[in-house]
């Protein structure tokens, strides 16, 4: 009997079929072999990678907010909210498509893109990978531009809100949760000084020299 402990061996794939071409993504039979000689078919989501970024806005009380949208998900049948994203078109580089869905979808452009991060969904049973990007300084520019059976209600949320709404079950969409933890990290490693506009009060001295001793507070 196998102990668990050795490492498990990379199969190799030996051909594939189609089984379903679903427009957003398609279904694959991927037959592999492991190298003890079995082989087995399996079956793989072919979907085209996906991005969703965080469109940062200075809010009008000082603090950092992110451009954030509800619409409706026929997988759960209910309301969800998310980050501006969506498919990485083919030639298109998930930068290229972040701004490009962040303005489609809330009208919204911002400056400083960069990708923050990238990861497979569901390496069970997917082949592509999900972006985040995360945009500096936005603001509305532009109309909206929704897809055919796109209904999208945008707002404003404060960064400091978006842990409380993981918890309660507002903001569900795994991705969006990802998303939410990626944006924490990266705001976590700026050292921001506090000041009378963002913190509503004057900083005393010694909480200027405590800032500058430690590095400054994280912009959360």
């Amino acid at each position: 009997m196998d102990s668990g402990t050795e490492i498990p061996k990379c199969w190799s794939k030996l051909s594939e079929r189609l089984v379903a071409d679903c427009r957003v993504f398609r279904v694959m039979a991927e037959t592999f072999r492991h190298p003890d000689g079995r082989c087995s078919e399996f079956f793989v989501n072919d979907s085209p990678d996906w991005v969703q970024c965080a469109a940062l806005v200075e809010m009008e009380n000082g603090k950092l907010g992110v451009v954030m949208e509800t619409q409706f998900r026929f997988g759960a049948e209910r309301l969800s909210l998310e980050f501006p994203g969506g498919i990485v078109e083919e030639g298109e580089t998930p930068l290229e498509a972040a701004e490009r869905e962040l303005r489609e979808e809330t009208g919204y452009a911002g400056r400083n893109a960069r990708l923050v991060a990238s990861y497979s969904p569901n390496p069970a049973v997917q082949n592509n990978k999900a972006h985040f990007v995360m945009l500096e300084g936005c603001k509305k520019v532009s109309g909206l531009n929704w897809d055919e059976n796109e209904e999208i209600s945008v707002g404003i949320v404060p960064v400091e809100e978006l842990d409380r709404l993981v918890q309660e079950g507002k903001i569900f969409h795994s991705i969006a949760i990802n998303s939410v933890y990626f944006l924490k990290r990266e705001l976590s490693k700026r050292p921001c000084q506090r000041t009378e506009s963002s913190f509503g009060g004057a900083v005393s001295e010694k909480e200027r020299a405590d800032l500058g001793n430690t590095g400054g507070a994280p912009c959360l």
